[in-house]
């Protein structure tokens, strides 16, 4: 029985020992494993500092016969504490990665993780039922019988053990730190090419069409149940002051199978510039057991929601970047491989990716802008152009009077056909604003007195640019077609044509439009 004792002392000593060390060279992961099992980030931080500290403790109190016991005891109620929280979260049908070896192994907590703790706690209760009095076998008493040299050598191989592990961990870490720099610099590679490649010579009309939500558009709230049950919506997703991707997957996707490992690798890198969440197809016993895999912390239920109709996302996978002030910051991305690249540029800094300059077309009133929409939104967040125009009472406003709240810049002509099919639009939105809506200032060109006549109707601010100058300086070259000034001045979004991309713009959700 003392053999026994001695062997179950050092096995809890083995896997105290690794576990706290381990998890004392990831602050961050511990962290995040921490809030995953729902402790709130204020005593997340602590606690992945002291736990790893108890660890090693314990692991250190098992060795000696004096302070065995204790050293058990201790270790019997950090597992019963582990082994209640790992029940408690399986029950609710969740598993958030358990971090129980730092980076050298981690994986989604299970039933095995549970059983695994179960026989850890025999082993430590073992030796608590023996008593103080009988703790097993010394585990150092074989060391007073060496010699100096011995002794030395002992030591000096214990502490090439050290390093070795200790190497082999930051090894590990920067194998993965390498892999993401070379992702990074790969995605910067593409953005410098695509900056000096030849233009290709294609007709307006072949061009793909631009998927999914305006950029700029405030994006549509949602109330989905997590897998857990508990509601989740979109200001929950960004209460953290981070852009959230949506991810649009299917229980039964193959292709969505191809991002799983970049799904956990995201969380991790980038948990402190980005909020990953996934928008699942299917019913919750569907979704529990094949989307457990991906270990997301948001898997989100769609059921008959409507949501990935609400961001025109047609199929999946598909992803869209929401902005930390809640409006879409991008296309909607098709596959495993636009997806990556959309989570590339949103954790790469502004200041790496190049900005080129907009081409102007020749004026005219047509219903959609020709410039390339992924062109024009490089110039997101700078400065938008200074101007200053009358308005229909002669009084000069500057660009610089609309600061202070996010402005809608609505280029319009009181001839064009496309914006008298607005007017009624418009009027509706005066009436009932929609929530954070925008305020809405008229660019219109043409004729002041037609001008005058033809908007009246609408009660929002007119200014008069009679030749059409503006326009081209925000891109655009069509009525009507907008552009979004946030409140500190900065383009908020490219260059928007059409009826339902101008409204969505204003606020105003595709699924309340009237049909024209």
């Amino acid at each position: 029985m003392e053999i026994v004792l001695l062997v179950a002392r050092l096995l809890l000593a083995l896997v105290f020992g690794v576990a706290g060390i381990a998890k004392a060279a990831d602050p961050d992961g511990s962290r995040r494993a921490i809030i995953g099992f729902g402790v709130t980030e204020k005593l997340a931080s602590p606690l992945a500092w002291c736990l790893p500290a108890a660890e090693i403790l314990i692991a250190l109190a098992l060795i000696p016969l004096n302070t065995a016991w204790v050293g058990a005891t201790a270790a019997l109620v950090l597992l019963l504490i582990f082994a209640v929280a790992i029940g408690v979260t399986l029950a609710r049908g969740e598993s958030p990665d358990c971090h129980c070896f730092g980076q050298l192994h981690s994986e989604p907590v299970r039933w095995s993780t549970f059983a695994r703790n179960l026989m850890l706690m025999a082993a430590a209760g073992l030796v608590v039922v023996e008593g103080k009095a009988n703790p097993g076998l010394s585990a150092l008493n074989w060391v007073v019988d060496l010699r100096a040299a011995e002794v030395v050598s002992l030591i000096v191989s214990a502490g090439a053990v050290a390093l070795l592990a200790t190497g082999t961990v930051y090894l590990r870490r920067i194998v993965n730190q390498q892999s993401t720099v070379l992702a990074k610099i790969d995605a910067m590679k593409k953005v410098i090419d695509e900056d000096y490649a030849e233009p290709p010579v294609e007709r307006e009309d072949a061009a793909a069409p631009v998927e999914g939500l305006p950029v700029g558009a405030p994006a549509p709230s949602f109330s989905l149940s997590s897998i857990g049950g508990e509601q989740v919506t979109l200001d929950d997703l960004l209460v953290y002051g981070k852009p959230v991707l949506l991810l649009f997957v299917s229980p039964n996707c193959l292709p969505c199978e191809t991002l799983r490992p970049s799904i956990k690798a995201w969380e991790r890198d980038y948990g402190s510039q980005l909020t990953v969440a996934l928008l699942s197809k299917g019913d919750l016993e569907e979704n529990r057991d094949r989307m457990a895999k991906y270990e997301a912390r948001n898997v989100l239920l769609q059921g008959h929601s409507g949501v990935s109709e609400e961001y025109e996302a047609k199929w999946t996978p598909a992803a869209v970047l929401i902005r930390p002030d809640g409006r879409i910051a991008s296309e909607v991305s098709y596959g495993d491989e636009e997806i990556r690249a959309l989570v590339t540029r949103a954790v790469t800094p502004a200041d790496v990716q190049r900005k080129r300059k907009l081409p102007v077309k020749s004026n005219g009133h047509e219903p959609q802008i020709t410039i390339a929409t992924r062109q024009a939104l490089k110039n997101l967040g700078e400065p938008a152009p200074r101007f200053s125009l009358p308005d229909l009472q002669g009084e000069v406003v500057d660009s610089q009077d609309l600061l202070g709240r996010d402005t809608l810049l609505v280029f319009w002509d009181p001839k064009c056909p496309y914006c008298q099919e607005m007017v009624e639009d418009f009027e509706r939105w005066e009436d009932d604003p929609p929530k954070r809506a925008p305020r809405l200032v008229f660019v219109s060109s043409g004729e002041e007195e037609i001008v005058r006549e033809e908007s009246s109707r609408i009660k929002s601010q007119f200014l008069h640019d009679p030749e059409f100058d503006v326009g081209p300086l925000f891109g655009t070259n069509r009525t009507p077609s907008a552009v979004l000034i946030d409140a500190d001045g900065r383009i908020a979004s490219g260059p928007t044509g059409g009826r339902l991309n101008i409204l969505a713009l204003a606020g105003v959700r595709r699924t309340a439009v009237p049909i024209a």
